[in-house]
């Protein structure tokens, strides 16, 4: 761990200066200045690196400890329900802020705060803990084979409720929630987070199989049931087959693939961007990466693939040698959350996926999911240190007992 986090450290501070960088020329357009939105991502990325901080150094055992009753922890249910309360004030009358049909804001004087953000971490905590949880319960039933049909029905429900029903209510309630904010892009965020860190806590397979299968019939039904998405799905998969077709619903990607043509290897120059001029919206957010790759070339968009395959490389090194199951799935779910959301944002601006509103990390302006990326971070950095303390305890308990045997 000792190389390992340096690296990870320093990939983060060279996507975050790099972000700066490109964000500043995005959004000179943008706000009521030309560095309105650069100043304000500066005060969030202060603010952020504060909360990463603690993060790093917040022992992530806690989360299973404190205040704990009766073995039932607490904290994660505190901070889940607290992420509940702010998604249904999204959607209450005054308080809820909307922007381009969805409601995903809640102001707060001259800011406002995204909660699927800080869903998606709550997702990652709540399931971690849950599967790490029933992963060192026995049931008897199960382990000991059941001696009557009573039982080992008995058993299966039992094994039933705790491996489908309470992970489905944990992506219910958010799910939901997001659903009637509009926000699939996050849906689909907390959907994969889910699905992923049971896989890897060695769910049965069938389970997989039953929540991959009701988690797509459900998003399937969400699309063909409303026309706009299934507007912007037929016109995505319409680019796909003809890529010169003429369409407004394909006007982003085209817009942001013009922008990469125009960037060339070596780019068009810093702040000399012809599509943020109102051609590409959303140039400081969704389509950052876009502008980054017109003014700063090929040389910027390999590297950031490059950063994201570094961050990915640590974060399961990290997992994989973590001192507990409940660290390994916790590793492994924040360099999901980092690198997954990465990937979508990447993929909806090169044409790959259909267009949908994801912050690329580290990178696209927004308070929300700048803490949200620096806070999986720390955890990540938290792990990491507590793995070469246990690896110390060990090999000194080691060395420790070989010397009492001479």
């Amino acid at each position: 761990m000792k190389k390992i986090l340096p690296v990870l450290i320093l990939t983060v501070v060279l996507l975050l200066g790099v972000g700066l960088l490109v964000m500043a020329s995005a959004s000179t357009l943008q706000g009521e200045t030309p560095d309105f939105y650069f100043n304000r991502q500066l005060m969030w990325l202060a603010g952020a690196i504060v909360v990463g901080f603690i993060a790093s150094r917040f022992d992530y055992h806690n989360w299973q400890k404190w205040l704990a009753w009766k073995n039932f922890p607490l904290l994660p249910f505190l901070f889940y329900l607290f992420i509940v309360v702010l998604l249904v004030l999204t959607l209450c009358p005054g308080i809820k802020r909307e922007i381009n049909g969805s409601f995903r804001w809640i102001p707060l004087g001259p800011f406002s705060i995204q909660p699927g953000e800080f869903a998606k971490l709550a997702i990652v905590v709540a399931t971690a803990i849950w599967m790490d949880y029933i992963k060192r319960q026995t049931v008897p039933a199960i382990v000991a084979a059941p001696i009557t049909q009573k039982d080992r029905i008995k058993g299966r429900v039992v094994e039933f409720l705790r491996e489908v029903f309470v992970p489905a209510m944990l992506l219910g309630v958010f799910a939901f929630l997001l659903y009637k904010e509009k926000d699939l892009g996050a849906t689909v965020v907390i959907g994969v987070l889910g699905l992923s860190l049971m896989c890897v806590a060695g769910m049965r397979k069938i389970y997989l199989l039953f929540f991959g299968t009701v988690g797509g019939g459900l998003a399937a039904l969400w699309i063909i049931t409303d026309a706009h998405r299934l507007g912007r799905l037929m016109g995505w998969w319409n680019f796909l087959i003809n890529p010169s077709a003429t369409s407004d619903v394909n006007y982003h990607v085209k817009q942001s693939i013009t922008a990469f043509k125009f960037g060339g290897l070596g780019g068009v120059g810093f702040n000399q961007s012809i599509q943020k001029y109102q051609y590409l919206p959303e140039s400081h957010t969704d389509f950052v990466f876009a502008i980054g790759g017109e003014e700063l070339g090929f040389f910027f968009s390999i590297g950031v693939l490059i950063a994201y395959a570094v961050l990915l490389v640590c974060g399961i090194l990290i997992s994989l040698r973590a001192p507990d199951r409940f660290g390994r799935l916790l590793a492994f779910g924040m360099v999901l959350l980092l690198v997954f959301q990465g990937a979508f944002n990447i993929g909806v601006v090169t044409g790959a996926f259909p267009t949908k509103g994801l912050a690329l990390p580290f990178i696209s302006y927004g308070g929300s999911n700048l803490i949200t990326a620096l806070v999986a971070v720390g955890t990540l950095f938290n792990i990491g240190r507590q793995i070469d303390e246990h690896e110390e305890r060990t090999y000194t308990r080691v060395v420790r007992n070989a010397v009492n045997t001479v």
